[in-house]
């Protein structure tokens, strides 16, 4: 049983902590790529709310404005924006990470018409003219919240952020360590709800539940069995649900390479020298660490990757996820697919929408999967 204000922030939208901090003078900024820049938007004043849609269960009316072959992720998005669902935060930023991306920033400026509203360019490869080029997108960005925030602009708030945030992925690595032991500490489960938990409060606050987590959790251990350790790669899921449909299986999620989970959390910025630029570290963080499907010539580091990470947890199988209509992971996933089962692991790869549906049907393909392993 995971603590109160994790599961609040876990199923609630405007969750008590970013109450509490807005009523205090602070400001919420959603961003909807993990390719933003979220360390700006945990300076002192601000707090960083990673979008999710809860409680949308008909994109009606977006539907109209995108068109039925986005992914599902960004129409319920619009659903609510254009309802005022997410009226509790003040700005909104935004990385064309795809073309469904890139038409849900336009829908948004148009119909949800924000008062800040930021689109922060990203290279598809990584080089050292991307790497300047990133940076640069970086610090436009920063001037555009001080000039709307009233922030201090020394780029000693920049530091402040870097460090508030890498605490925060400090902590959650940490956690994370715990369910790859040969008796694991926490479920997949759990884990997905502690990475929602620190995406959605002020890290200010994250903090201290996640110290708290830390030293609760070296005194348990799972007790339900399972049949299979797993690692599952994919688009974005922000839905307990559908871990919960792979662990009733017996499918205990050891390691998890997708968007909205852990990937987007962890590896720090290099916060050794503060008298260095703080854009350049934030660019290289986000150029250096796993990268998602939009970087396209990063493929075999990828790969290497999410290999490294299937050894470290010992795990059985792989289970890559994705959501329909996504190009991006549509074609990565299906080249990753047929190069870990030659690497030798077992691989399953499930189609699913934004909103957990056809329970049965996923239930049933993965219990085939284990058994397929002998498990």
């Amino acid at each position: 049983m995971l603590d109160e204000r994790i599961e609040e922030a876990v199923r609630t939208l405007e969750n008590p902590e970013i109450a509490e901090f807005r009523a205090e003078g602070g400001r919420a900024i959603g961003f909807f790529c993990s390719y933003v820049p979220e360390e700006l938007l945990n300076v002192d004043g601000l707090t960083s709310f990673r979008m999710r849609s809860i409680g949308c269960h008909s994109t009606e009316v977006a539907d109209g404005c995108m068109g039925l072959f986005n992914c599902s992720y960004t129409r319920h998005c619009l659903e609510q924006g254009m309802e005022g669902e997410y009226g509790f935060l003040d700005g909104f930023v935004f990385v064309p990470g795809c073309d469904h991306m890139r038409r849900l920033y336009d829908n948004w400026a148009h119909f949800v018409k924000p008062e800040f509203l930021a689109l922060v360019d990203m290279p598809h490869l990584r080089d050292e003219d991307a790497l300047k080029w990133y940076r640069d997108e970086i610090e436009v960005l920063w001037n555009k919240l001080t000039d709307k925030f009233s922030l201090s602009d020394g780029r000693d708030a920049v530091w402040e952020g870097i460090r508030r945030t890498n605490r925060a992925r400090q902590l959650l690595e940490e956690l994370d360590r715990q369910r790859w032991l040969d008796t694991p500490r926490l479920s997949g489960r759990q884990v997905q709800e502690i990475s929602l938990f620190a995406a959605s409060v002020p890290k200010e606050r994250a903090i201290p539940v996640l110290e708290e987590l830390n030293e609760e959790v070296k005194e348990q251990s799972l007790t339900e069995p399972y049949r299979a350790r797993v690692l599952v790669v994919g688009a974005h899921l922000d839905d307990p649900g559908f871990i919960d449909v792979l662990e009733d299986t017996g499918a205990l999620v050891v390691r998890d390479a997708y968007c909205c989970g852990l990937r987007d959390q962890l590896d720090p910025v290099d916060d050794s020298d503060d008298k260095a630029d703080p854009f350049e570290a934030i660019a290289r963080r986000y150029l250096d660490r796993l990268s998602c499907p939009r970087m396209y010539g990063d493929y075999p580091r990828r790969l290497q990757k999410i290999t490294r990470m299937a050894e470290e947890a010992r795990v059985d199988g792989i289970i890559l996820e994705q959501l329909k209509f996504c190009e991006t992971w549509g074609i990565d996933g299906n080249v990753l697919m047929n190069d870990l089962k030659d690497r030798g692991f077992p691989i399953l790869k499930l189609e699913r929408e934004y909103l957990v549906s056809a329970k049965g049907q996923i239930r049933t393909r993965v219990q085939a999967f284990l058994e397929s392993m002998g498990k």
